[in-house]
């Protein structure tokens, strides 16, 4: 078997697996997009926590405590800080919410009503969506009550 066959047995073969590499890619950067605020809180307090700590066995570490009980030390304050965190915020800011209203008002001709009308995240809050505004839509009121928190909801155009 020459090296042009094997080239031509196993060039399919790469190129396939380089094109399942990139859809994999594309599909997990998705995911990761659009749990971009949930992974950007989760990372700002973790870093505050692990920073606090550091510091905090330093500090122990360096006024006479042995190695073993400064870790101990900010073991515990570490966690402390990252328990008192306060959680991520539900409230849609002011801009988004008139943002996403003008563009519900050019694209369906209607006006917005809030006895109606609800705003809705496309990505659900509680499974890592965020406020920003290519996450947020407006959406009947029955409508939203009856999708809560699904994932590949199919019921916003009727």
């Amino acid at each position: 078997m020459g090296l042009s066959a094997v080239n031509r047995t196993f060039l399919p073969l790469l190129v396939s697996n380089r094109l399942l590499y990139i859809v994999a890619g594309l599909i997990a950067f998705g995911f990761l997009w659009r749990r971009r605020e949930a992974i950007a809180h989760a990372l700002r307090g973790t870093l505050i926590a692990l920073i606090c700590a550091a510091l905090t066995y330093l500090l122990l570490w360096k006024g006479g405590l042995s190695p073993l009980t400064a870790y101990v030390g900010a073991l515990v304050v570490g966690v402390l800080i990252r328990r008192l965190q306060p959680a991520r915020s539900r409230h849609i800011s002011a801009r988004v919410k008139r943002q996403v209203i003008a563009k519900f008002e050019k694209e369906k001709g209607e006006t917005f009503n809030r006895r109606i009308h609800e705003l809705d995240h496309v990505h659900p809050y509680s499974r890592g969506g965020g406020n920003a505004e290519d996450n947020v839509q407006v959406l009947p009121r029955k409508k939203n009550r009856s999708k809560g928190a699904k994932l590949g909801w199919r019921g916003m155009d009727e």
